[in-house]
């Protein structure tokens, strides 16, 4: 056409008028738009299938309830049953709501998995699958023709997404970004309350290459060792497993023994828990190509701190076969010696305010665990920090090695200077023989240029907090004898992918340049303060009634305890 214009200029004649031979409707032009950007990689516009399909999830949780509410109803007893069992499993506080999300995540997921991961049995052969699939089979889904359109797409986009990669690294990006887009739009409250963020996959591999050659300095003993029993208790979509498993770590021929019997895993979120045993048992089966479908029993849908909290023995309601079967492995791991524990606990002090109804979960026996040891040691007055997720797991780790064994975290980096971490850090030193620190900065609740010199976020939107890598090491040790302490600073001004890009050189503790330190009286690591504070005298002490040790006499509160006060 533009040939011909351009002779019919020349020969003076007017040009012809061209319209479009076809005319597109809205909804046409999506499904081509849907193509066109999946291709091109758009990561925005996949976020924008997540909250299409978190609309479809809200839909069907409606469905549910409306079901639910006649008391005489068919799918009532076998709902019951479930939300009985998950108590048992997982933590006795859940609710019927967390239970029908827990459904409906099911019911809208099952579907992107074989894009995911095609040829995969999972959902047939998992026990905690076909536990809720039986349940779901009274839930017959209403969905629109619209909704349905919007299902398909959506599984397109996630088969569009994953058609490219081949690299293993790549395949855990896929999965991740699935898994934080899904919880970012249709389970905020959820993802707030668990501290669900991703970890970078030089994190991981740094997290698990030192904990390797930790085990081997202090204990003579690696990964793949026979007996070396590995727990990953918040897995999230398993990147840890899965990287130890790519690693080489674990020799060939010990693969299929420490898949059987040696490697560990919980998850307290069960789209997370899909994903991860999905992830991990491809990940076997790439190593035995020859193998039918194996599952990974080392994988457990429950709360890791409650496991602790009730008598080790069965569930009275484990009377269906797969429930019996997920209890059962439960109690084996309980029973087992653990001498490894790596991963990315939770980061959650609790809700911003009560109007959230989105409290973090109780634990009788390790919050006092936490209060004889981490409380009983601080001089802060406000010790609420001290009851953080990322602390409770602190806590529950050392407990669960006993008295011989590798703790690797990624976690809040607040506990280093934290003035009501004293205790806190005084435990790790009491507790411990070797404290590795590997301070990633980042924090970003500061501004201006102390901001900018904490540099990139290592978790990118999903925390604001600084991120340190805290390596634990517990053997035998003398009375009294402190931890040696062994600190990085990762540097001023770094972006994020500076940030990984050093942690990813040094590969592991070995070859991180550390130096060590010695904490003051106060357990200052990083930050000591200076002595000449102590000489001046207080403006005001409520513990000094009679002023004699302070300006002002009087002593008034505000009556409202805030961080200001905790301040002032």
């Amino acid at each position: 056409p533009r040939t011909r214009r351009n002779r019919d200029a020349r020969e003076g004649k007017k040009g012809k008028e061209y319209t479009p031979r076809f005319d597109f409707d809205p909804e046409s032009g999506k499904k081509i738009l849907a193509r066109v950007v999946a291709k091109c990689g758009d990561r925005a516009y996949f976020e924008n299938w997540a909250r299409e399909v978190a609309e479809i999830a809200k839909s069907r949780i409606e469905q549910i309830k409306e079901k639910l509410s006649d008391p005489t109803a068919e799918q009532r007893a076998a709902f019951d049953q479930f939300v009985a069992q998950m108590r048992a499993d997982i933590n006795p506080s859940i609710g019927e709501d967390q239970a029908i999300e827990m459904l409906v995540q099911h019911m809208v997921m099952e579907p992107v998995f074989s894009a995911l991961f095609p040829n995969n049995e999972f959902v047939r052969q998992n026990v905690m699958s076909r536990a809720i699939a039986k349940v779901i089979g009274l839930f017959q889904p209403q969905d629109t023709e619209q909704q349905k359109e919007q299902l398909a797409n959506f599984k397109l986009q996630v088969a569009f997404r994953v058609a490219g990669v081949q690299s293993a690294e790549g395949r855990q990006k896929a999965v991740h970004d699935l898994y934080e887009n899904f919880f970012k739009a249709a389970a905020r409250a959820a993802a707030e309350r668990l501290g669900i963020v991703y970890t970078p996959i030089e994190v991981v591999d740094y997290i698990v290459r030192s904990a390797d050659a930790l085990l081997k300095k202090h204990f003579n003993r690696r990964l793949s060792n026979k007996t070396v029993h590995i727990l990953d208790p918040f897995t999230g979509t398993g990147t840890f497993i899965v990287r130890l498993l790519q690693s080489g770590l674990i020799d060939k021929a010990d693969l299929l023994r420490k898949c059987r019997e040696e490697l560990h895993a919980n998850e307290i979120v069960l789209l997370a828990y899909y994903i991860a045993a999905i992830n991990i048992e491809e990940t076997m089966r790439g190593f035995h190509p020859g193998h039918g479908y194996e599952p990974f029993p080392g994988l457990l849908l429950t709360d890791t701190f409650q496991m602790e909290e009730t008598p080790l023995g069965g569930s009275a309601l484990t009377a269906d076969e797969d429930d019996r079967r997920n209890d059962e492995r439960i109690r084996r791991q309980r029973r087992q010696t653990i001498e490894v524990i790596i991963g990315n606990p939770p980061y959650s002090v609790g809700q911003r305010s009560a109007n959230d109804n989105n409290q973090n979960l109780k634990y009788p026996k390790l919050d006092r665990r936490i209060e004889e040891t981490y409380v009983a040691k601080s001089t802060a007055t406000l010790r609420n920090s001290l009851y953080d997720s990322y602390i409770k797991a602190f806590r529950w780790a050392s407990d669960r090695i006993n008295d011989r064994g590798v703790v690797a975290f990624v976690t809040n980096g607040g506990w280093l200077d934290g003035s009501a971490m004293d205790g806190f850090r005084q435990c790790l030193e009491e507790e411990f023989s070797e404290v590795y620190v590997f301070d990633l900065r980042g924090n970003q609740r500061t501004s201006g240029e102390r901001s900018r010199k904490e540099g990139g976020k290592i978790f990118g939107s999903g925390s604001r907090a600084p991120i340190a890598v805290a390596l634990l090491v517990k053997k035998n040790k003398k009375p009294g004898e402190k931890a040696r302490i062994f600190y990085h600073d990762i540097g001023d001004y770094l972006t994020r992918e500076k940030k990984l890009e050093i942690v990813r050189s040094f590969g592991s503790a070995e070859n991180t340049p550390w130096e060590e330190i010695t904490p003051n009286e106060h357990h200052d690591w990083v930050k000591q303060r200076g002595e000449l504070f102590k000489s001046f005298y207080p403006l005001g002490d409520k513990r000094d009634s009679e002023g004699g040790l302070s300006v002002f006499k009087p002593y008034y509160s505000r009556g409202v305890a805030t961080s200001r006060d905790a301040w002032a």
